[in-house]
C-alpha cells in the first residue's frame, strides 16, 4: 500500500478552475486503479498553514545550533513549530506527491510558498553540512506530479519559474521521478478544449502506473 499526498492550492471553486476539475479526473482515476492506497488531501487555502514568522525562524536557529530547542521552546512556538512538524512528516512519509497549482504574476500563491516553507525543515527534511545544505529524508523511490496552470498572457520577456522551481526543490528533497503536465490558464471559459482533453488523456494514463 502506498501513500498519496494531493495537495491543491487555488481559490477559484472546483467547476471554475481546468487544474482542479481535471486534478479531481485523476484522482477519481487513480483511486479506482490504486483502491488499497492511503490518500491524504491539503487544500493550501483551506487547511492551516503555519507561516515562518519569528518565532518559527528563532526555532529552527536553534536547531542549526544543535540545541534541544523542543525543552526550550514558549507555549506559543510549540504550538506553531507542531503544525510545521506535522506537515513535514506528512510530506516525508508519502511516498506520491500530486500538486494542483496556479500561476499568479510571474509565480505561485504566496499560500504555496508557506507550504514549501514548512516542508523544508532543518534537521528533519534536510540537514546542514560542510558542503551545505543536504535532503535528509529517507532514502527510498518517490514520485510526483505537477499540474499546473501557466498565465494566459506573457509579462513581456519575463519567464514564469514557478514549476520549474518546484522541480528543483523536490529534486533537492529527494523526489526523483517528477511529471508535469502544463495548461494555458485557469479560466474554463479561457481555456481550449483540445488543450483540455489531451490533458485529460495524458492524467489518466499517469493515474495508471502513477
Amino acid at each position: 500500500m502506498a501513500n498519496l499526498l494531493y495537495i491543491t492550492c487555488n481559490v477559484r471553486p472546483q467547476h471554475r478552475s481546468r487544474t482542479l476539475s481535471l486534478g479531481y479526473e485523476f484522482l477519481e482515476e487513480y483511486l479506482r486503479r490504486h483502491p488499497q492506497d492511503e490518500v491524504q488531501i491539503l487544500d493550501l487555502y483551506r487547511d492551516s498553514i503555519q507561516r515562518i514568522d519569528q518565532d518559527v525562524f528563532s526555532a529552527w536557529e536553534r536547531t542549526e545550533r544543535g540545541e534541544n530547542h523542543a525543552l526550550l521552546l514558549s507555549e506559543e512556538e510549540r504550538r506553531k513549530m507542531s503544525r510545521i512538524w506535522r506537515l513535514a512528516d506528512q510530506f516525508g512519509r508519502c511516498d506520491k506527491c500530486v500538486f494542483v497549482t496556479h500561476s499568479f504574476n510571474l509565480w505561485f500563491p504566496a499560500e504555496f510558498k508557506m507550504y514549501i516553507d514548512t516542508i523544508s525543515v532543518p534537521g528533519l527534511t534536510y540537514r546542514l553540512t560542510h558542503q551545505g545544505a543536504q535532503g535528509a529524508l529517507p532514502v527510498r523511490s518517490r514520485k510526483s506530479l505537477h499540474l499546473h496552470a501557466d498565465l494566459p498572457f506573457v509579462f513581456g520577456p519575463e519567464q514564469d519559474l514557478s514549476a520549474a522551481y518546484l522541480r528543483s526543490m523536490l529534486n533537492f528533497l529527494g523526489v526523483a521521478e517528477q511529471e508535469t503536465v502544463h495548461l494555458k490558464g485557469d479560466d474554463p471559459e479561457q481555456g481550449l478544449k483540445k488543450e483540455d482533453e489531451a490533458a485529460r488523456r495524458r492524467l489518466l494514463e499517469l493515474a495508471r502506473d502513477f
